[in-house]
């Protein structure tokens, strides 16, 4: 059963701004959230925090009504979810042991586990983000973190079944937020947490990893996260970049501060959405047009956001809040990436 969900219909007031249509309203604290293709599922990672009965476990979340249908406990404080693209697994990186769990989400189960190991000097690595290759479920790429110290950057590095490929990146900055390119030899990484702000074409063969290209500045700011669409970077302070060349396409005008805290894309209606703040701001994802808004009553700031299926964005705020918004009347193009 869902646990004090309720469904709001949202009526914006201003004739300029088109109306998402409406949203609901999930109490429910997560660290991460993402969305299973194959299930048709969102998934949380919900801190201990929580308490009973869900606190240390990922739960499975219906996008239609909000009701949470399955979980599974997956250890000390989960942080950070990895989804395959193209599978019903979902690997959890644990922020208060040093340890990544595959979950396989058809039976709600979770496999063998694996540790991150030990730096030289800055203690155990904890999973920063999690990206598994697309069409080889098994696989993952890990950027890892010291918890600590500063910078907390402690390496990129691969996984097959748990064991790491020899090659890693252990530069003392690097790609803290991670996402694959087009083809599974291409990983970008980008450093969020130093001045340098670099962006980095990570090669990716049977050895490992290792730094093809890398360019700074070409994204700003600190903490800003990235997510790809083939080799289009698009990130949370608003910049699309081309990942075969590291360079900016257009910005996308996000208002206020110009940077927001998550951003997912709907490729049905080449959409992407940005949350900054109690506000969800919609753009074309070919024109970077801005093509809707929607506030919500969230209490505090996004600390994800993913699509949820078509004219579909689910948003975790670190207020305990979760938001499932429908967005009926943005046009269905069925397109894929810039044309």
């Amino acid at each position: 059963m869902a646990k004090n969900v309720a469904w709001i219909i949202t009526l914006l007031a201003a004739s300029s701004c088109p109306c998402f249509g409406q949203y609901l309203e999930i109490d429910q604290p997560a660290n991460d959230i993402a969305f299973n293709a194959q299930t048709g599922m969102i998934y949380a990672a919900v801190p201990s925090s929580a308490g009973l009965p869900y606190g240390n476990d990922l739960i499975e979340i219906s996008p239609v009504d909000g009701s949470i249908t399955r979980s599974v406990f997956v250890g000390s404080e989960p942080f950070t979810i990895g989804m395959s693209p193209d599978a019903p697994v979902a690997y959890v990186g644990l922020s208060g042991a040093p340890w990544i769990y595959p979950v396989d989400l058809t039976t709600m189960t979770v496999g063998t586990g694996f540790s991150l190991g030990n730096t030289t000097y800055n203690g155990p690595r904890f999973a920063a983000q999690i990206a598994v290759m697309p069409g080889s479920p098994d696989t993952v790429a890990v950027s890892r973190r010291n918890h600590g110290y500063s910078p907390n950057y402690a390496g990129v590095a691969i996984y097959d079944d748990g064991v790491a490929r020899t090659n890693a990146d252990n530069s003392f900055t690097g790609g803290n937020t991670i996402a694959f390119g087009s083809q599974t030899s291409t990983l970008y990484g980008y450093t969020n947490e130093t001045s340098d702000f670099t962006l980095r074409r990570y090669a990716i063969d049977p050895s490992g990893v290792s730094i093809a290209t890398s360019a700074g500045s070409v994204i700003s700011g600190y903490n800003v996260k990235i997510i790809t669409r083939g080799d289009t970077i698009l990130a949370t302070s608003g910049a699309a970049v081309d990942g075969t060349q590291l360079a900016l396409i257009g910005t996308y005008s996000i208002p206020g501060s110009g940077f927001a805290n998550a951003v997912t894309v709907d490729d049905a209606t080449s959409s992407v959405f940005f949350a900054a703040g109690d506000v969800v701001y919609a753009f074309d994802r070919r024109t970077f047009v801005p093509t809707g808004t929607l506030t919500i009553p969230a209490n505090g700031g996004a600390v994800a956001a993913t699509n949820c299926g078509t004219a579909c964005v689910a948003v975790a705020y670190d207020s305990a809040q979760i938001f499932i918004a429908s967005v009926p009347n943005l046009p269905i193009i069925f397109r894929n990436g810039f044309e």
